[in-house]
């Protein structure tokens, strides 16, 4: 076999030199910071929030605090240049009422968000969504808020709630979840526990859970809006203990003032039934009651075991049977359900375990500007009866809705133009927004279809203050506010 002999043109291949391992790292960085910089002018660019407008939902600049008798965190914004001082040393725990001297804590930094800006560039904004842009009224820095009306329409605000073209604009549950206020959360319990809180018929109360035995009566457990300092029930107002306290139209925990009343709240707790105990009557049930200071809605579920009669879902307005009536599985002995059930913008909605159970029921609106509904003291009652079991409700948590004031344009009304957005701050007390810009000395409450930015869909960098072993509290990432927003 003839070998193979190389051309005269043939020379053997060198391999190439690999350039330096820092050369390469070089190369990677520039192409990374290259890539950031086109992702950051075109779609997404991270937003700080430097003021509490938008509070609970996004915090500014704050001073955090445990309160210390249930050790529920008290977070109050520093005010800005043209906000109302802060009187630290007697804020207020938004959960019981507890005074909180914040004079010597440290100031936590704002949250950080993520803001997709070609969000606007497919769907054009929609109502209740959170938004960056450029304030007519304020050119120096972008703002956030979240938009409450759309283009052409005439939006007021009375007494607390939205309204387009003289209708009352509602909130779907999801919607609801992301602007809901903390009213009281039972997790959180000071030594005394939550007795003054709790009206109580054939229940009993726990630290953190509450127990309905079921005999030959109902057993109910009523919440009410028990102020611990003065030893009196006080109805639900749009107090925000974010702003700090006192202020001039609200002088202690809860004290309400003409037109502050809160009429829209949410329940969220934990349900588990309890097996029958000994023979009697078929076909147990539990409810659960919301009243707005006008009606009272309640959802009632059937319970009981695979073995027993009765699996349904209903609603009743003022004790009055509705068409709401859906037949689904029962609540299950042994089994532990979420339940959230609101009644918010004279909707009510009901979900188990993070699904609509019914569709949402839509009770009649006052006009804008008419007879107000009185404050509520009472806003939720469970009850179980039927059969003999016990009924245990765990983590409940009280939730209102954002109880919007009618400052400047918002009280008569404002028509926005064909490229306008009318922007309320969740802060209603504390935000400069579509109620006060003034350009030129005119109103100029409507938010250019041009000038909007953005829509943060992430809080990527809230903070905490964490207790260490050695030395002081440091800041760390709050894990419980890092979340998406809708």
């Amino acid at each position: 076999m003839t070998p193979i002999r190389p051309s005269a043109h043939w020379y053997p291949t060198r391999r190439r030199p690999s350039p330096p391992v820092g050369r390469r790292l070089l190369h990677l960085a520039v192409l990374f910071f290259s890539l950031f910089l086109v992702v950051r002018t075109v779609a997404v660019e991270p937003f700080g929030v430097p003021t509490g407008s938008m509070a609970p939902t996004l915090l500014g600049l704050h001073r955090s605090a445990p309160c210390p008798r249930c050790d529920h965190p008290v977070n109050v914004g520093e005010p800005g240049p043209e906000a109302r001082a802060v009187v630290w040393d007697r804020c207020r725990c938004p959960n019981c009422g507890q005074a909180v001297d914040l004079s010597n804590a440290r100031t936590l930094p704002g949250d950080r968000l993520l803001v997709d800006k070609t969000a606007f560039l497919y769907h054009p904004p929609r109502r209740w969504e959170v938004a960056v842009f450029d304030c007519p009224a304020d050119r120096s820095k972008p703002y956030v808020k979240r938009l409450v009306g759309l283009p052409g329409e005439f939006i007021q605000v009375s007494d607390g709630d939205v309204y387009a073209d003289g209708e009352l604009v509602r909130k779907t549950l999801p919607q609801m979840r992301e602007v809901m206020v903390p009213v009281f959360d039972m997790s959180f319990a000071p030594d005394g526990w939550w007795f003054k809180r709790w009206e109580l018929v054939n229940a009993e109360l726990r630290a953190d859970f509450l127990t309905l035995d079921v005999s030959d009566k109902p057993a109910v457990a009523t919440y009410r809006n028990w102020n611990l300092d003065t030893d009196r029930d006080e109805p639900v107002d749009g107090w925000l203990g974010y702003n700090g306290g006192p202020t001039e139209r609200r002088g202690s925990f809860a004290k309400t003032s003409r037109g502050d009343a809160a009429h829209d709240f949410v329940a969220v707790f934990e349900v588990e039934v309890g097996p029958r105990l000994g023979s009697g009557q078929l076909g147990g049930w539990f409810e659960c009651r919301l009243s707005d200071g006008s009606d009272e809605v309640t959802a009632a579920f059937g319970i009981g075991s695979d073995g027993e009669a009765g699996g349904w879902v209903s609603v009743r307005v003022n004790g009055r049977a509705t068409p709401s009536h859906t037949l689904r599985p029962r609540l299950e002995d042994g089994r532990r359900y979420r339940v959230e059930v609101a009644f918010v913008d004279r909707r009510f909605s009901l979900a188990v375990d993070g699904e609509e159970a019914l569709p949402p029921l839509d009770l009649p609106a006052e006009r804008p500007g008419s007879a107000q509904r009185g404050g509520v003291v009472r806003p939720v009652t469970l009850t179980a009866g039927g059969d003999r079991r016990q009924v245990v409700v765990r983590n409940l948590k009280l939730f209102r809705d954002v109880h919007y004031l009618p400052f400047g344009v918002a009280a008569s009304g404002v028509r926005l133009g064909p490229a306008e957005y009318f922007a309320l701050g969740d802060n209603t007390a504390n935000s400069h927004d579509s109620r006060t810009w003034l350009v030129d000395g005119k109103p100029a409450p409507g938010v250019p279809a041009a000038g909007l930015i953005g829509k943060p869909f992430l809080i990527h960098q809230p903070m905490r203050l964490s207790r260490t072993p050695v030395g002081g509290p440091v800041q760390t990432l709050d894990w419980d506010r890092l979340r998406l927003l809708r």
